[in-house]
């Protein structure tokens, strides 16, 4: 019996010790974790504290409650696009610095290529026709030359795109003779050098155009025409419409004929 009473006690009393120390560990964790609560509690009160007291109390004159919205990403796109127009309006030309090459290269196909230009009558006939010709040249005045009549006819059948627009020419009582191409700076260069200086057209509109570009450049010219002297002229002879370019008593072209409508003059030759 006292055997069996002592390992009772025994047991009681270790029952009796844990219990005690689990209390005892429990109980500290608990405190602990209240008084770091409430240590936290006190410190945040006081930082509270101190900003208020910092922080200035708006005025009558201030507004307060203001909410300054941030950027959305469509109002910085814009102004990024803002920036970047501006910054190209702002360049001038004469801030750009432009570096000359000593030694330029100029491309084939930078200035317009006139297939025609320096050709001969015989040539020009050829290239208008692709090599199939059907208009015989003659010899006027010591040069290969072609009749108007035909070579307008010719020049209508061509089928190439560039055609020459101005010529040079001889003329005789009855005819008017094609002799080479030029260009439209050549044909205004020519008609300036001299007033005996004549030249042929295609078109109606080609002959006045050329006439205008030199009134414009004679500042006050004027353009004369189209005209024809057939009823001043006499009847073995065949007259041509054409232009002048005028200014004044001082300054006139020489006749710049277009077309191959002629009129035969009108008062009997002496």
């Amino acid at each position: 019996m006292l055997k069996k009473t002592s390992i009772k006690s025994l047991f009681r009393i270790t029952a009796l010790t844990m219990a005690f120390l689990i209390f005892a560990v429990t109980g500290a964790q608990s405190y602990s974790l209240a008084a770091g609560a409430e240590t936290l509690q006190r410190d945040q009160e006081a930082v509270n504290s101190t900003v208020e007291s910092n922080s200035p109390e708006p005025t009558n004159n201030e507004t307060p409650n203001i909410i300054e919205e941030a950027p959305n990403d469509e109002t910085l796109n814009n102004d990024e696009e803002t920036s970047l127009d501006d910054n190209f309006q702002n360049v001038n030309v004469g801030d750009l610095e432009i570096v000359a090459d000593d030694n330029p290269t100029v491309s084939p196909m930078a200035l317009p290529l006139v297939v025609w230009a320096g050709m001969g009558i015989g040539q020009l006939l050829g290239w208008l026709a692709g090599g199939t010709a059907a208009v015989v040249t003659i010899v006027k005045f010591g040069e290969n030359v072609v009749r108007v009549a035909d070579f307008a006819a010719e020049l209508r059948k061509s089928k190439e795109k560039e055609k020459p627009k101005y010529f040079t020419i001889f003329k005789d009582k009855q005819q008017i003779y094609i002799r080479k191409p030029l260009t439209e700076r050549e044909a205004i260069s020519f008609l300036k050098k001299s007033p005996n200086n004549e030249i042929w057209a295609p078109e109606h509109n080609d002959a006045r155009g050329i006439a205008l570009k030199i009134a414009i450049e004679w500042v006050g010219g004027e353009v004369i025409g189209p005209e024809n002297h057939f009823k001043k002229g006499t009847n073995d002879e065949k007259y041509y419409w054409h232009f002048h370019a005028k200014k004044g008593n001082t300054l006139r072209t020489g006749h710049i004929f277009y077309g191959v409508a002629t009129q035969t003059g009108a008062n009997p030759a002496r």
